[in-house]
């Protein structure tokens, strides 16, 4: 539909009832269709199919705009009703370009865009201001955080004559434009904000000026736009800086700084500033007043006309508790557990990629807090089939996700690029790092200091940690881990296992694993658990204590493993007081897997000099016998199949 109003330079649409069924989308846009708004969905109704509410689209510059409307086959008849429409006279919408846009280039020239060098610092808390337009007013407000987490909007009070939140408090028809700035210092070009409509006053005060409104659409569902809660303090300590961020008479953002110490006005229920970069103007009121902690201390009420002046900023302290009542006062919206706080800091809702950042088999990713409809676009530094790198997948067709699969466990470090975009912009590069694991065991070293113990000297030995490794009992070992993560270790006393370190320490920030082994504990597994973010399987490494004959006095027992055959062994106790011996021989022999540091025979209470065992059945490799005879023990190794 297309409709035409004499010599207007723009028109704007409100509309008595509105309701769209799921999936119907509603545009409105100049007749050269050199500017949009919309399509507007379900998402944007105020009301049931059966009670539908008011509504409000922008102005779309012209005399001559086209509504379209598109409905599903099958779908509930939508209902739009034009109940007014409002045409501008003058130029509130000028040309920018090829394109119109709200009040662009209308502000004085004494006026600071945003994206100056003035407000490199303020590049976050830009972000949660808007231009408000109904009925022909524009002014300024902004997001502003609270313990509830509703998008709260904070602005003046001046702005609705019409309105109160203790009658007519209900503002479907209300215009909110966002990100609306020029992309650098110049005053720039192609300008097309997203927006979104309707409010609730909740509540409001003549004598600071402050109004608080509730946005109907959640700024989630914004085209493009990151959200952003401006924080805030009730403090009455005099700011020493002041900065406002705002649109003077409906153009594009613009920022004023006072960098000295603020002073009071009005009753001392305002805040006095004096500009020394920029100005403000008509459609700055209710703009944010934020100190030198980028703090909301008040919102524009009123000051001079022109450049350098001073303006009035209804204080937010004042504002929180002056009325008596919840709609006359800030704190039961800001504060609603009535907590006391003096103050908020900032909250964003900045998009991340979620996921883990170590990789097993495959991991899958997507962005958290991505704007309404925006697009992912994934880059991941891989190549087809190269194998055995991880591989990399777009999830289509949900573009918000992605997958690497880690399908030959190959160690590999990158970073994963999420680039957002919209409109064929990048709003916001992400980076994020991940790490493929491997399921075979960590590189390791190792240094196991010189040692007396017991009157036996051990030597220094070092090397690469194995599954398992032998070590001296008394001697201080030192273990790093050279990964690229972090780990939780802990010892394993599992499986009946009562022995334990005489000392162990782990130091995560060095990746370093420190113990000695008891006295006695030759030929006993001590098995320690790495896990933790990063590790793909939770892995088990094994130190033994190996003594050796060597630690025996030379009146006692030495060892000796006589193989007859390939499955036979048979365990020697040799000494030189042979009868001494069988008369008062009692001995225990204990034999340990050395790969799972596990006990696969336990024999006691012998009386021969040897014993003979039958290893067929056993897994092929390395076994550490364990000898005990009183105090003595004696230790050997010995290969089982090879």
């Amino acid at each position: 539909m297309r409709l035409h109003v004499d010599k207007a330079k723009a028109l704007s649409l409100n509309y008595d009832r509105f309701w769209l069924p799921e999936k119907a989308k509603f545009f409105v846009y100049s007749a050269d269709k050199t500017f949009c708004i919309g399509g507007f969905t379900d998402l944007n109704n105020k009301g049931a199919k059966k009670n539908p509410a008011n509504f409000a689209t922008g102005l779309v510059a012209g005399s001559d705009i086209i509504l379209e409307y598109y409905e599903p086959i099958n779908a509930i008849r939508g209902i739009i009703s034009i109940d007014k429409v409002i045409y501008a006279y003058k130029d509130i919408l000028t040309y920018s370009g090829n394109t119109r846009t709200l009040g662009f280039g209308d502000a004085l020239s004494c006026n600071v865009n945003v994206n100056c060098p003035e407000g490199d610092g303020w590049q976050k808390e830009k972000r949660a201001v808007a231009c408000i337009y109904y009925d022909g007013y524009l002014c300024t407000g902004a997001l502003i955080n609270n313990t509830s987490g509703e998008d709260y909007f904070l602005t003046a009070n001046h702005c609705f004559s019409n309105y109160d939140a203790q009658g007519n408090s209900q503002i479907n028809q209300m215009i909110f434009y966002w990100n609306y700035e020029s992309k650098d210092c110049s005053n720039g070009t192609n300008f097309n904000p997203p927006t979104s409509s309707g409010a609730k006053l909740v509540a409001n005060n003549e004598y600071s000026d402050f109004a608080l409104l509730k946005l109907v659409e959640s700024v989630r569902n914004i085209p493009a736009y990151i959200p952003y809660y401006l924080g805030w303090t009730r403090s009455s300590s005099l700011p020493t800086k002041g900065t406002v961020i705002h649109h003077p008479r409906g153009d594009i953002k613009k920022i004023a700084i006072d960098n000295n110490t603020l002073g009071k006005a009005i009753n001392n229920t305002h805040w006095k500033a004096t500009y020394d970069v920029g100005t403000t103007e008509r459609g700055s009121s209710g703009a944010p007043l934020l100190n030198q902690n980028k703090l909301v201390v008040g919102q524009l009420h009123s000051g001079g006309i022109g450049c350098n002046i001073s303006d009035n900023y209804g204080r937010f302290d004042v504002s929180w508790d002056y009325g008596s009542v919840a709609t006359r006062r800030l704190k039961d919206w800001l504060d609603a557990n009535n907590t006391g706080m003096m103050q908020l800091e900032a909250r964003e809702l900045l998009p991340e990629i979620v996921g883990t950042k170590f990789i097993c088999d495959s991991s899958t990713y997507y962005i958290k807090n991505l704007p309404a409809n925006a697009m992912v676009v994934w880059e991941y530094p891989t190549e087809a089939n190269s194998a055995p790198r991880p591989q990399f997948y777009t999830n289509y067709p949900v573009p918000n996700q992605c997958t690497i699969k880690n399908k030959y466990y190959y160690p590999y470090n990158a970073n994963l690029v999420a680039k957002i975009v919209y409109n064929g912009n990048t709003l916001l590069t992400l980076s994020k790092e991940v790490i493929s694991d491997t399921k075979s065991y960590p590189y390791a070293t190792y240094i196991q200091e010189a040692c007396p113990f017991y009157g036996v000297n051990h030597p220094s030995i070092s090397g690469r940690v194995e599954n398992s490794t032998f070590v001296h009992q008394g001697c201080m070992v030192r273990v790093t881990f050279n990964s690229d993560y972090d780990k939780d270790i802990y010892y394993d006393s599992s499986g009946g296992i009562t022995h334990k370190p005489l000392f162990w320490n782990y130091h995560r920030p060095t990746k370093t694993l420190e113990f000695q082994l008891p006295y006695r504990s030759g030929g006993l597994p001590f098995a320690f658990i790495l896990d933790g973010e990063g590790v793909c399987k939770k892995k088990r490494i094994i130190f033994f204590s190996y003594t050796g004959n060597g630690n025996a006095p030379a009146s006692a027992y030495s060892l000796k493993v006589l193989s007859s055959s390939e499955n036979i062994k048979e365990i020697r106790l040799v000494t030189d007081d042979v009868i001494n011996a069988r008369n008062g021989l009692n001995w225990n022999l204990e034999v340990y897997n050395v790969a799972y540091g596990t006990k696969v025979l336990e024999v006691k209470g012998m009386t021969d000099l040897s014993y003979t065992m039958d290893t067929s059945g056993w897994t092929s490799g390395m076994y550490v016998t364990r000898v005990i005879i009183g105090d003595e023990i004696l230790t050997e190794k010995i290969t089982v199949g090879k």
